[in-house]
């Protein structure tokens, strides 16, 4: 989710229906969730006590892969989540409350709003301080080693603190399941602190850490047009426009994307080594990154011209064609792609981090109770 600097009053927002709003979309957050649930579900390797919890907590019946792409092609949810439950409820909450939460409240662990958890700025790492702006050719990408795991350093308020909010939501899963409190039961106090609330935040920022607007300055990739007032919203269009969007429903479109997915969450590996979700993060923003020329470049074919976005004609008609931002080519990873599977590529890569990190979550916890480090069984949730 990428809110405006200067957003409007959160409740106006909503009263508006904005989904502008938010991340890869609402639709999409609830499907990345319990796709990583019924994907460990299907593992054989899973352990059966979290096979048993992912169960209790998918929101319903795991769904089968073509139940999935009936509800990606013809579902509409829109801003706020309908009809989500369990794990797929909980990794919508963090836009909720990004939306809702009052002007000026901070999430006290970080010091910042909300809505700072979802990205990171990453040129603000960059080492020269009069290159911190994005560029075409990536030359102001800083490096991994670039980035201080020191909250206190000043930049972190100004770019964002997307790989703390990953790391924090990981340690709560971690030490819910350790304690046993797993999910929201009667007569628990406080009742929203457990582990099925926990891994719906860490999945909602794992997913957004692949959306490569979540890692620039540029974050609506304004610097593609002569007039940043009067350009396209390119980040809705990347994040939910196809997939869940107001003015058109994209059946075209969302017939071609899905076998690309599919086919993306069965052969696509999670290229990040290291186990440290806050290092992690960092990687993923910067791989995520590369994508950034890729989508200004289909912006502005999108958008008919390289200056002034095009105006409607027509009180129908868009100003930016959608179909063409998704079929233009250009490069990503070291070869030739459409945005379309450029989205395929990072969405199916949010589906695996979410599975990766809640396993390793539930793998640490499990490593750290009480009866292991006894040497005796662990206790049954």
């Amino acid at each position: 989710m990428r809110l405006a600097r200067h957003a409007l009053p959160a409740v106006a927002v909503l009263l508006l229906g904005c989904p502008s709003a938010f991340g890869w979309g609402t639709k999409e957050h609830v499907q990345f969730a319990r796709l990583a649930a019924e994907r460990l579900i299907a593992r054989p390797d899973t352990p059966p006590a979290m096979r048993e919890w992912l169960k209790r907590n998918v929101g319903g019946p795991p769904l089968t892969i073509e139940q999935e792409r009936d509800y990606f092609l013809h579902k509409r949810v829109g801003a706020v989540p309908r009809d989500a439950d369990g794990l797929a409820y909980w990794a919508t909450m963090p836009d909720m409350h990004a939306l809702m939460d009052p002007p000026g409240k901070k999430v006290p662990e970080f010091d910042v709003p909300e809505r700072a958890l979802h990205f990171v700025d990453v040129e603000y790492f960059y080492a020269d301080e009069a290159k911190r702006t994005y560029a075409h050719d990536l030359s102001h990408k800083p490096r991994p080693e670039d980035f201080p795991d020191d909250l206190k350093d000043w930049r972190w308020a100004r770019a964002g603190v997307l790989p703390f909010s990953v790391r924090h939501s990981y340690r709560r899963m971690v030490e819910s399941v350790r304690a046993g409190r797993l999910e929201d039961k009667p007569g628990q106090y406080p009742r929203d602190e457990h582990a099925v609330k926990w891994a719906g935040f860490l999945a909602h920022y794992a997913a957004d850490n692949t959306q490569p607007q979540h890692a620039t300055i540029d974050y609506k990739s304004e610097s593609y047009f002569a007039e940043k007032r009067k350009a396209p919203n390119v980040h809705s269009q990347v994040e939910y426009e196809m997939a869940d969007g107001e003015a058109e429903d994209y059946m075209a479109l969302r017939n071609e994307f899905w076998p690309l997915f599919a086919d993306a969450l069965d052969k696509r590996k999670d290229p990040v080594q290291t186990t440290d979700p806050w290092r992690a993060t960092v990687e993923v923003s910067l791989a995520s990154y590369d994508a950034l020329p890729l989508i200004g470049q289909a912006a502005m074919a999108a958008a008919k011209q390289g200056g002034t976005p095009q105006k409607p004609e027509g009180p129908t008609q868009q100003p930016f064609d959608t179909a063409a931002f998704f079929h233009f080519k250009g490069q990503f990873q070291g070869r030739e792609m459409t945005v379309m599977e450029m989205k395929a590529l990072q969405t199916a890569w949010a589906v695996h981090r979410i599975e990766r990190l809640w396993r390793q979550a539930w793998d640490e916890a499990q490593a750290q109770s009480p009866a292991t480090k006894a040497g005796q069984p662990a206790a049954k949730p």
